[in-house]
């Protein structure tokens, strides 16, 4: 569970006690912290192992800080708490805030249920549009709508809505009610997966580990490459558990049960191939210059959205991580005392016909550019801003530029992609974003 940077505080001061309300620490070392909490509802905990605990070390040998991740001041190498609870489940806003609110007489939940339109008339939202496996229904809204799906289904709503550009509403054959650059400024996380193999007979983890609950990832840096002026990290290298490649997948559930994996994929041959104990360390770009953007298919609701991240279409988000993997090299390979005793080897990808060195710049784009991948963390579609920002869509309050009675609330609203995970800060707009409208109400009240 991280925090991250470069998040604009929403509407005004309390941002950090946003974050903190949700939080129930159970990580001794963190606990008695003023960035902890242990009173909320999310329990976060950390299960690390000696492997885990030496990759943390290793880095402090090499000069970094020991940190810790949610402190804001995070470059460096900590461990990685998660939300996992003292039954070792992973827990969810679903679990702790959902579930215990569901006998409440001012709440009804719908599944498989779609919305198809936010109803808008003089500018004002007068209802929501959704369908079911029954058809076609209603509801009336009497103050406000509140638009939740995340980075890709909320800018898909306001479109099918007619927010959103003028020029592509018109290509789809929707009439345009506010002229905002929805679906665009598309941002994520991009990782590559680097292989570090042990000493052959290192017992890793033991059954009453993985018995205790897990998320495989256990520890994590922050790092600069330098190839930025900011004072953000540009890149995050996060620990993980071995995973399993034996000849057949195995079900889900034992990925990680077993420490090992096969050494490259384009290996000349079987034995190169062989498994070996180990673990991964996942390199991830955290802010990319390569921009995305959303954009509707048709004005079919049951049409997905047209995705086109744009990933590595800037050249600096390859560079950047090249030099990542060499941070990651780096750390396992300078014979630390921390890491000397696992005799780490870490493994470069290879490409089938190249003909550059392994670790040079060459080499490791066309590895980047094969194997990179999204780390899944969507953001920014429908930028906050102020209302004089023509890039925004919602201001600092939450509320959709020119649309009364409408908010979007989820990582969509993100001016830029966080340092870092995006779980805890998609969590604290929830919480920030049920504040602003508490408070709304008490002003109308008073």
């Amino acid at each position: 569970m991280i925090l991250g940077q470069r998040l604009v505080v929403l509407g005004g001061a309390g941002r950090n006690s946003c974050f903190l309300k949700t939080e129930n620490c159970k990580c001794p070392k963190l606990v008695g912290s003023k960035f902890h909490n242990v009173s909320g509802p999310l329990t976060i905990s950390h299960r690390g192992t000696p492997l885990s605990d030496a990759f943390v070390d290793a880095g402090v040998e090499l000069g970094f800080k020991r940190v810790d991740v949610n402190s804001g001041d995070i470059i460096g190498f900590g461990d990685l708490p998660m939300t996992i609870d003292e039954d070792g489940k992973r827990t969810s806003v679903a679990r702790t805030n959902v579930h215990p609110a569901m006998e409440r007489s001012n709440l009804t939940v719908l599944c498989n249920a779609v919305v198809t339109k936010i109803n808008i008339e003089d500018k004002k939202v007068v209802g929501v549009s959704f369908r079911t496996k029954e058809g076609d229904k209603f509801v009336r809204v009497n103050k406000e709508a509140i638009v939740s799906g995340g980075a890709v289904n909320s800018p898909q709503i306001l479109m099918l809505s007619g927010i959103g550009p003028k020029e592509h509403l018109r290509e789809i054959g929707i009439d345009c009610i506010a002229d905002l650059p929805v679906g665009k400024n598309l941002q994520d996380h991009m990782n590559i997966k680097v292989k570090v193999s042990i000493k052959e007979g290192t017992e890793v983890h033991t059954d009453e580990y993985y018995d205790s609950g897990t998320n495989a990832a256990e520890s994590v840096a922050f790092l600069k490459t330098g190839l930025e002026e900011s004072e953000a990290p540009d890149i995050q290298i996060s620990h993980f558990l071995g995973e399993s490649y034996p000849a057949a997948p195995p079900p889900s559930v034992h990925m990680y049960k077993d420490p090992k994996f096969f050494v490259p994929p384009f290996d000349t041959t079987r034995e190169e191939r062989m498994r070996k104990v180990g673990f991964m360390l996942y390199v991830c770009l955290l802010h990319p210059k390569s921009i995305g953007a959303i954009t509707l298919k048709s004005k079919d609701p049951l049409d997905p959205p047209i995705i086109e991240p744009n990933y590595l279409e800037d050249h600096g988000d390859v560079k950047t991580l090249i030099q990542g993997i060499h941070l990651a090299k780096r750390v396992i390979e300078s014979e630390t005392k921390a890491l000397a005793p696992y005799e780490c080897k870490f493994h470069c990808m290879k490409m089938p016909d190249s003909t550059h060195d392994e670790w040079s710049d060459e080499h490791l784009e066309q590895v980047v550019r094969h194997y990179a991948r999204t780390a899944f963390h969507p953001t920014s579609t429908c930028k906050m801003g102020a209302r004089e920002d023509n890039t925004a869509v919602v201001d600092p309050q939450l509320r959709v530029l020119g649309i009364q009675g409408l908010r979007v609330v989820d990582a969509s609203i993100m001016p830029n992609v966080t340092s870092g995970n995006t779980n805890a800060p998609a969590i604290m707009i929830g919480e920030k974003g049920a504040d602003l409208i508490k408070n709304s109400r008490q002003e109308l009240v008073e």
